[in-house]
């Protein structure tokens, strides 16, 4: 897979970049670990959960092919994860450390235009996610995200759903089947349309 910010490397400048395969599953970095280089996805997907006292995974971003992440630690004054980085699919990613990545931003300029537009991508997305975790209960971060989502959300199954609004599955279970019975939402496979506004 072709990835813009790559592409636009010389070959010189390629050298900088080291490329791993990483089997699904395996944990990148763990929480606690400290950031020294930016991971570039090439392909498949990558998690970054934390987990609460109870031991439950909390999601804090999903990312896929072209996005980033160490980006916002690696220059942080303390550049230390605050979450497991989890390869959920078999993926392809492009580390580059601090060094290099410092010599590629003053040195390329296609290069660092790119990357200031995946940074500011990435700042949004984070803000809507902590947004999303701000809601007290779940009816009110399923609506938000739905909102998002021009009022449809395509999903793979309710486990992952939960999982990207931050609730348990159970939860999501019963709340669905209660927005049905109140005619607030359609749900069909891999689908959910919500039908009008709650009150």
């Amino acid at each position: 897979m072709k990835i813009a910010i790559l592409n636009v490397l010389s070959k010189k400048e390629h050298q900088m970049v080291k490329g791993y395969q990483i089997a699904k599953g395996n944990v990148i970095y763990h929480e606690g670990d400290v950031c020294e280089n930016i991971g570039i996805i090439i392909s498949g997907k990558i998690d970054i959960v934390s987990y609460s006292f109870q031991g439950k995974e909390l999601l804090i971003n999903s990312l896929k092919p072209g996005e980033i992440f160490g980006n916002n630690l690696l220059f942080s004054s303390s550049p230390i994860y605050r979450g497991d980085v989890i390869a959920k699919e078999k993926s392809v990613v492009a580390f580059i450390n601090k060094e290099n990545l410092i010599y590629l931003l003053q040195n390329n300029a296609e290069f660092l235009d790119l990357y200031l537009n995946i940074q500011s991508d990435f700042g949004k997305a984070l803000n809507a996610r902590i947004q999303l975790l701000s809601f007290p209960n779940a009816e009110e971060r399923l609506f938000y995200y739905a909102s998002k989502n021009n009022g449809v959300i395509t999903f793979k199954n309710v486990t992952t759903l939960a999982a990207t609004i931050g609730v348990q599955r159970e939860t999501l279970s019963r709340l669905l089947t209660n927005l049905i019975e109140r005619h607030l939402i359609k749900k069909e496979k891999g689908k959910i349309t919500v039908l009008k506004k709650k009150r």
